[in-house]
């Protein structure tokens, strides 16, 4: 098993109010340190463009509630695939309750979220907990279980296991031992050929 994030994603404080939620968009990116809310999708690597999502969402079915459309303590940093599938659920119908505990939403930005989830061996993201009813909806309703997100999260960490390895040959000056590390290389390469391969592939 590994950790679902590292670190919960923050609002900062006292955000000066903007006419319009769009104009949060830089501040977001950088609170949710460029990140998705959802899945931890990091958007430097993205296929799809990120999207600004209402967790309260601006017309959800069945019910009115009160928040605005430029609460940035309601916006979420969001790649494509979770917006996407997101958007105007809110089975609860109350804005003051998330989920009831069976369906709904946590929000992201708050140590409940990640506490709920890990990465399999593969990279899946699963609950912790075969019984928490919650996590198992979000996953299902955002549609967690897409290879794309165990993809982007094998990417992520090959492209970091080749960064480290293209800073160690620099250092090298053994010719054995260089030959040796070149030989990781080109197999941490292949991998990351294999695996951008299948993300395209997935989004065909």
């Amino acid at each position: 098993m590994y950790p679902f994030r590292i670190k919960t994603p923050e609002h900062r404080p006292d955000r000066a109010v903007c006419d319009h939620y769009s104009s949060y968009r830089t501040t977001l990116r950088e609170d949710f340190e460029n990140r998705c809310g959802y899945c931890d999708s990091l958007d430097l690597i993205r296929i799809r463009s990120f999207a600004i999502d209402h967790f309260i969402p601006q017309k959800p079915k069945d019910f009115t509630h009160t928040v605005p459309p430029n609460d940035y303590y309601n916006l979420i940093y969001a790649c494509n695939y979770c917006n996407t599938y997101k958007s105007n659920k809110w089975p609860t119908k109350d804005a003051s309750h998330p989920n009831d505990g069976k369906e709904g939403f946590i929000k992201p930005t708050i140590d409940d979220y990640k506490s709920r989830f890990n990465r399999s061996k593969e990279g899946r993201i699963i609950p912790v907990n075969e019984g928490d009813l919650v996590a198992k909806y979000i996953i299902d309703e955002l549609k967690l279980w897409l290879p794309v997100h165990e993809l982007m999260w094998k990417l992520e960490k090959l492209k970091s296991q080749n960064d480290k390895i293209n800073s160690a040959l620099e250092k090298i000056t053994d010719e054995t031992l260089r030959s040796e590390v070149q030989g990781v290389h080109y197999q941490v390469l292949l991998m990351l050929n294999q695996i951008q391969d299948s993300i395209f592939k997935e989004n065909e």
